[in-house]
């Protein structure tokens, strides 16, 4: 084995954090908001760019994730849309996807290259262990909300809003 940490300390103390950080202890560690921010440091905004960059590559729409657009909306949507219970549990899986993967990987998330950042959501995209697939499912669903409202996006899909006679 030539890891540093086992799979198991890595999974219980993973959840630890977790459940610390989803209970609202995290928020002064995770920061204050960024300058442009209502609620998501500079940390939690570098992860959702990163996140966004692998799960909207360039190439399927007119516009990629990761072009510093995505995580103000996820921003907007957290502190305006999203109910609060859940907003302590999201950036609790933000900071967990960051320094989690400091912790296997040696760098934080929002500091791989793309290939990198996409294998490490492919296995939190994997089955097992089932609470890193839900935290995954939630990711990629607000991500997913605010990149494919970008006006590029519904005009490339031909969606249209308004009354159309």
């Amino acid at each position: 084995m030539n890891s540093l940490v086992t799979r198991r300390t890595l999974l219980v103390t993973g959840a630890s954090a977790g459940a610390i950080l989803s209970l609202g202890f995290g928020f002064k560690w995770m920061g204050r908001p960024a300058s442009n921010s209502k609620l998501l440091s500079q940390i939690e905004i570098d992860v959702v760019e990163k996140a966004a960059g692998v799960l909207f590559p360039a190439g399927v729409f007119s516009i990629a994730g990761g072009d510093g657009f995505t995580a103000p909306e996820v921003d907007r949507l957290l502190a305006d849309v999203v109910d609060p219970n859940v907003v302590t549990p999201f950036r609790a899986m933000l900071a967990a996807l960051e320094w989690g993967t400091m912790v296997s990987r040696g760098q934080p998330f929002s500091s791989l290259t793309n290939a990198e950042a996409k294998d490490v959501l492919d296995i939190w995209a994997s089955e097992n262990p089932f609470p890193r697939r839900i935290a995954f499912d939630s990711l990629q669903a607000i991500l997913g909300l605010a990149f494919l409202r970008r006006a590029e996006v519904l005009e490339d899909i031909g969606w249209r809003t308004g009354c159309f006679g």
